[in-house]
């Protein structure tokens, strides 16, 4: 009987960590998904692009989670909260820029097309002073819209600098060696260059600063795992997927 008894809870217990993981891997490919969206037309426009931080991430779903489990929709939160107060229990160091919310749609795509054709929501994701983003989806069946959305803007002073332009200022060309990363130098490169390789989350994963000899660079990436990453150089950015 007490085998019985344990070999249910084990399974309980296997199912239930299965299921955790898998809200959080929605979550993390919701994120990046909506990061994806949002830096698309922020390139477009040769604004910097953003970086997914952890602590706006947090911010942002608590205030999902508080909106869907009490069926409201607000900018403030029922304790009388604002965004940047929210952003900095969350324990955000940077300078919080703005937030949009949403409600209704169950998915980034279609949440991102809503504040696409809102002025105001577009004009806080275009935001040239942030180079950050946490955003937060959170359902609750027993709640007006079910389904609600936050999206986060800060500015961070331990990454990509607010002067960083678009991506199109630098060129990633064919690899001839899988864990090699060659890159062509615009031609008004300065002789020293400050080189850094951020994560999605914000993680600094390469630093160097180098003096350079020619209007090539070499950067070895065979410890980084497979992702997404923020290449920046001086005042210039790409977006870099290592496959």
């Amino acid at each position: 009987m007490r085998l019985f008894t344990f070999r249910r809870l084990f399974t309980f217990l296997c199912l239930f960590l299965c299921l955790q993981y898998n809200v959080a891997q929605t979550a993390q490919e919701e994120a990046q998904q909506m990061l994806d969206f949002v830096n698309e037309i922020r390139a477009d426009r040769g604004i910097a692009l953003l970086i997914l931080n952890d602590k706006l991430n947090m911010a942002a779903f608590d205030h999902s989670d508080d909106m869907a489990r009490n069926d409201y929709f607000s900018h403030t939160g029922l304790n009388g909260s604002t965004f940047s107060q929210r952003a900095a229990a969350a324990g955000y160091t940077g300078s919080p820029r703005g937030e949009n919310i949403a409600a209704g749609n169950s998915n980034v795509s279609a949440t991102f097309n809503q504040w696409l054709n809102s002025s105001g929501h577009l004009n806080n994701m275009l935001n040239a002073d942030a180079n950050e983003m946490g955003i937060g989806h959170a359902s609750y069946n027993g709640s007006t819209y079910t389904h609600y959305w936050t999206q986060i803007f800060g500015k961070g002073s331990d990454v990509l600098s607010n002067d960083e332009v678009a991506i199109e200022k630098i060129s990633v060309y064919p690899n001839p060696v899988k864990d090699i990363l060659y890159i062509t130098l615009p031609n008004n490169t300065q002789q020293y260059l400050d080189i850094k390789l951020v994560s999605a989350t914000g993680k600094l994963v390469y630093y160097q600063s180098q003096s350079l000899d020619s209007k090539a660079l070499k950067i070895d990436v065979s410890h980084l795992s497979e992702g997404i990453y923020f290449l920046s150089f001086q005042n210039v950015i790409r977006k870099i997927v290592k496959y």
